[in-house]
């Protein structure tokens, strides 16, 4: 029996992924603040992104995480939860996020900019106004032996 979709949001794959800092700034509900660590977006929606890192975040701890990346020369910083995580490889995870949006405004404009990201990302692979991955990126984040794809 296939799963059911259950997104709300539609969802933008990238073929190269952006780049973007996160740090926690909750832990069961206490606040905390730790140093910025870059992460690559591999998928992104109003709703949330898919993303990997090498770091192993615990999934049970109820982490509140911020995210700052840009699209066409606006810096945003959303936070999110995670939803679901995934170890690709002994150095590298996968982890669903669920953005944690209050403000209408700003998800009015993430969902304004998405809808112009997946129309020109239809004749382009990579634009300079938004954070794509450099290979300097790409090399902070992935252990050597993995392929983006």
């Amino acid at each position: 029996m296939p799963l059911s979709n259950n997104r709300t949001y539609f969802r933008i794959n990238l073929q190269i992924p952006l780049s973007a800092m996160f740090k926690i700034i909750g832990i069961k509900h206490k606040d905390t603040d730790t140093n910025y660590s870059k992460i690559m977006i591999k998928d992104i929606s109003v709703g949330g992104i898919r993303m990997h890192t090498p770091l192993d975040l615990p999934v049970q701890m109820d982490l509140l995480l911020e995210f700052t990346f840009q699209l066409f020369h606006n810096h945003l910083k959303i936070l999110g939860t995670i939803t679901r995580k995934n170890k690709l490889n002994p150095s590298l995870y996968e982890y669903g996020i669920k953005f944690s949006i209050v403000d209408l405004v700003m998800e009015q404009a993430l969902a304004s900019h998405l809808t112009l990201l997946g129309t020109r990302l239809k004749h382009t692979k990579v634009l300079a106004s938004c954070s794509f991955c450099s290979d300097e990126d790409l090399a902070d984040i992935l252990p050597q032996q993995y392929d983006i794809k």
